[in-house]
């Protein structure tokens, strides 16, 4: 606006140049009202220039101005024309009403939109011996002016609407702009703060310790960011994130700091909280790289596998692994390195003490952060019960053998298996020989023992692969896994042979047994392992009534 005012007093010293018109429309479209010099000069504007007599029919108009109304309007400007045939209906009442006000001495200042450009303009009587004999129109295209002046009022919005709390500081520390939000953490009002130094707000030790140096730092030309807690008047105790950044002026100096506050104290509360829920939880939390780095380990770690956090971060979590539960578990990083999340993964882990726990993870990846979330738990006494458990609902309790269910369901297992691929199978009954009298001679413990010695004396003969298990009172079975007759006899009195061997010490004396035995094959029209079962047992019978100690084949 001040060009154009300069502009417009430039004119008001080329009024007394213009010619006077007459009454004669003809003689004034005739004659130049400007002379040469002058003409050369508005020609050569850029600006929008307009001479009108007082009926308002154009003098003279530059070609700046004759360009842009033929190109958006389609009107070929010329001296003699009316003004009002460049403008719409609506506009010429608008113009007819500047030219009025002009007339009678008036100086009009507007703006006016055309053709989705802004313009400034000027309105003005053009006088020659203090009488006025025409009108100028002076415009200014201030399209870029005006779309700074509204990004710029936006800007302010935005800064006053803002709840971070945001400051101009000059050079000298004192506060040029604060926005309401500052005005409102503080108690203060705008005319307080504005040219007060920082340090009559922030305190001197704060100043002196704090908000100089970062100053300095920034009015050097650096970007600083810190996080502070700051005791607010109004708004009491606040943890902020604080930005320090320079405004360069024209000489691309510093010559102001914005200061940016972002209130973030209910993050800086839940990370808090997120932290303590961390270090107290009772089941093991870790952060990992996506290749399996343990980063980050919460106090439970250290609890449950004796490990530091320093031991711990030096570690791939597969390296507590222990060798039989390895290839599960790589199973289970490669998936989590493909962006899978894994729930309910067991595994076992070496102790820092060497012993051996058995832990559940539940694994979730952010492929985005790079980085494994999970949540591990110690299971181990878990499993312990739930190995209790199986062996009481599997075993009997006095021998620690299978029981009879636990041993039909291998067994019948084991026959599928045989007739799937053709292999031989053995089975095997066995009873002590006169049972009875060694419990009502020496007693149920001394039977009891007896019982027990005789389970581990057959576990120790049989394989690992075979299934034994207890029938009942002294009667055992004994599935022989991929053992033909010859073996399967060959092991039979090898039985035979280290049972006959037992020595149980009963008071003052020992206890020796022998066994019966009964030896049947699998046959291919077997249809169940209770015909083995069947076959095993008459065979027992024979060995019994034959005179006992000795083997049965059926």
């Amino acid at each position: 606006m001040l060009e154009l005012e300069q502009a417009r007093q430039r004119v008001a010293q080329l009024e007394r140049h213009l010619l006077a018109t007459d009454d004669n429309q003809q003689e004034a479209t005739s004659q130049s009202p400007i002379n040469k010099d002058l003409r050369s000069l508005f020609e050569s504007s850029e600006d929008l220039i307009i001479f009108v007599d007082l009926d308002g029919r154009i003098l003279f108009v530059n070609e700046a101005t004759t360009k842009l109304i033929n190109s958006t309007r389609g009107v070929s400007l010329r001296a003699g024309i009316h003004i009002t045939e460049m403008f719409s209906a609506s506009e010429a009442v608008f113009i007819n009403h500047s030219l009025a006000l002009a007339q009678r001495g008036k100086i009009l200042r507007t703006n006016y939109p055309d053709n989705g450009r802004e313009y400034a303009a000027i309105i003005q009587p053009v006088k020659e011996n203090n009488r006025i004999i025409g009108v100028s129109i002076f415009a200014r295209d201030i399209t870029s002016t005006y779309e700074m002046q509204e990004q710029l009022h936006r800007y302010e919005q935005i800064v006053s609407s803002s709840p971070n709390l945001i400051a101009l500081v000059d050079r000298n520390h004192q506060f040029q702009v604060v926005n309401d939000a500052y005005l409102e953490a503080f108690g203060k009002k705008r005319r307080f703060l504005i040219g007060t130094h920082i340090k009559q707000l922030v305190g001197e030790d704060t100043y002196r310790e704090l908000t100089e140096p970062i100053l300095k730092r920034a009015f050097s030309g650096e970007h600083i960011q810190i996080d502070q807690w700051i005791d607010c008047t109004r708004i009491g105790l606040r943890f902020f994130n604080i930005s320090y950044h320079p405004l360069r002026s024209q000489d691309l100096q510093p010559g102001y700091v914005v200061i940016n506050a972002n209130d973030i104290t209910e993050l800086k509360r839940a990370e808090s909280d997120r932290q303590r829920i961390f270090d107290l939880s009772l089941d093991m939390l870790s952060i990992s790289s996506m290749e399996g780095q343990l980063l980050e380990t919460n106090p439970a770690w250290t609890r449950t596998l004796g490990w530091t956090k320093a031991q711990l971060r030096k570690k791939n979590w597969l390296d507590l692994v222990i060798e039989e539960d390895m290839e599960s578990s790589k199973d289970v990083a490669a998936r989590l390195r493909c962006g899978e999340s894994v729930i309910g993964f067991e595994n076992r882990c070496h102790c820092k003490d060497g012993s051996i726990k058995w832990l559940a993870w539940s694994a979730y990846p952010d492929p985005e952060y790079k980085r494994i979330f999970s949540t591990v738990r110690d299971v181990t006494n878990r499993k312990r019960m739930e190995e209790e458990l199986r062996q009481l609902a599997t075993s009997d309790p006095l021998t620690g053998a299978g029981n009879r269910r636990h041993f039909i369901e291998r067994a019948t297992a084991e026959l599928v298996r045989c007739r799937r691929y053709g292999n031989h199978m053995a089975l095997l009954m066995l009873d002590i020989d006169y049972f009875k009298e060694v419990n009502d001679t020496y007693g149920h413990n001394v039977g009891d023992e007896v019982l027990k010695r005789l389970v581990d004396c057959c576990q120790e003969e049989l394989r690992e692969t075979d299934i034994f298990g207890r029938f009942g009172g002294e009667e055992f079975a004994a599935v022989l896994v991929n053992t033909d007759r010859t073996s399967a006899l060959r092991i039979c009195k090898r039985l035979l042979k280290a049972i006959s061997s037992l020595k149980v010490r009963a008071g003052t004396t020992t206890v020796s047994i022998t066994v019966s035995l009964g030896l049947t094959m699998h046959q291919a029209d077997d249809s169940s392992i209770d015909v083995l079962l069947k076959r095993a047992d008459d065979a027992l019978y024979r060995a019994k009534n034959s005179g006992r100690n000795q083997i049965v084949f059926n």
